[in-house]
């Protein structure tokens, strides 16, 4: 970006992912946002299961909705098999004909799958990227919905959703995966073609997601994000461009320093990241207590849920539809 104020916070990096004492026994606090985007963490694994719960199952069929290179499909089924986040079937043993099934685990991500709907409904893309509607058969409607608190049934925002370290805090011992300068070579792939598909392919960059989290926190300065996440400058400053071109984030100058903070447009990814959140403290914390605590303002610990805005009802599996999108008239 041009005419940039210079950030006294940027360090030079070493091209290490890791922060100044990467060779202690020690790491950035855990969270079950990172935990789950070990599993999550790809641009083209969302995007597969997206596929996978609009009903397709075929391996061929995943490839001509995706466009994906045959080999890193291969591979990121074979992940998600790994991960029991789908499982192979013979649909005809007699002709060897296999295909993907959803598992319990992975049915269970249906509100970050609905975050994802919900997000490029309300800012379409040039791409047809929805040529479905999911309906309420409640009400009968084409579904907008709010997140909502379960215990008052209060809306979620970033401004009534409080974030706790739990006690003993957790640190992140595993290795971060390698992060490249960009996760160019999915990322590119499989959101360059329009920018429709940015909610699913998003959530493949786990340093987006990460800063978003604690953005969505407080505003930060850039080396307060790079200390907190254990990440490089390069890979601070890289991201925050892309999250700005995006229109999720804004910078701001404070004398020498910058400060950056959410935009309105970034809150429809809130119930995204607190839902992936969640299925992290369900699936992903290896029978430890969840690293950090979500509390809404009503007091309560954040069980949250998307509710029908045209009639009140909770929205889940059993109570939606998918039908075709029917074509606007001229």
């Amino acid at each position: 970006m041009s005419n940039r104020v210079t950030d006294p916070d940027t360090q030079p990096d070493s091209g290490s992912n890791s922060g100044p004492d990467s060779g202690a026994e020690t790491g950035p606090p855990a969270t079950a946002l990172r935990r789950a985007l070990r599993i999550l963490g790809d641009p083209w694994t969302m995007l597969i299961l997206k596929e996978a719960y609009n009903g397709t199952r075929r391996f061929n069929d995943f490839q001509r909705s995706l466009n994906i290179p045959r080999q890193t499909l291969s591979l990121r089924l074979l992940h998600l098999c790994r991960e029991q986040l789908l499982y192979r079937r013979f649909t005809s043993p007699a002709q060897g004909a296999l295909d993907y099934a959803l598992t319990a685990k992975a049915q269970d991500l249906q509100d970050a799958m609905y975050a994802v709907w919900l997000w490029h409904q309300a800012n379409p893309g040039q791409a047809d990227f929805l040529p479905f509607d999911i309906v309420h058969r409640d009400c009968g409607h084409v579904i907008g919905a709010t997140w909502r608190c379960t215990s008052c049934r209060g809306a979620v925002t970033s401004s009534s959703v409080t974030i706790h370290r739990s006690q003993p805090e957790q640190i992140e011992t595993e290795p971060r995966p390698r992060l490249s300068r960009r996760n160019d070579a999915s990322f590119t792939a499989a959101s360059s073609q329009e920018r429709g598909t940015v909610a699913a392919s998003l959530v493949g960059d786990p340093a987006c997601n990460e800063i978003l989290y604690l953005l969505f926190q407080q505003p930060r300065h850039m080396l307060g994000i790079a200390q907190d996440l254990a990440l490089g400058a390069s890979i601070v400053r890289d991201r925050l461009d892309k999250l700005m071109d995006l229109g999720l984030v804004q910078e701001e100058a404070q004398g020498r320093r910058l400060l950056y903070s959410i935009l309105p447009r970034a809150e429809g990814f809130l119930p995204l990241l607190l839902a992936i959140a969640d299925w992290g403290d369900r699936w992903c914390n290896a029978g430890q207590p969840p690293p950090d605590l979500r509390l809404h303002d009503c007091g309560e610990i954040l069980r949250a849920a998307y509710a029908c805005d045209h009639c009140g009802g909770w929205i889940g599996r059993d109570s939606l539809f998918i039908r075709p999108r029917q074509p606007v008239p001229e």
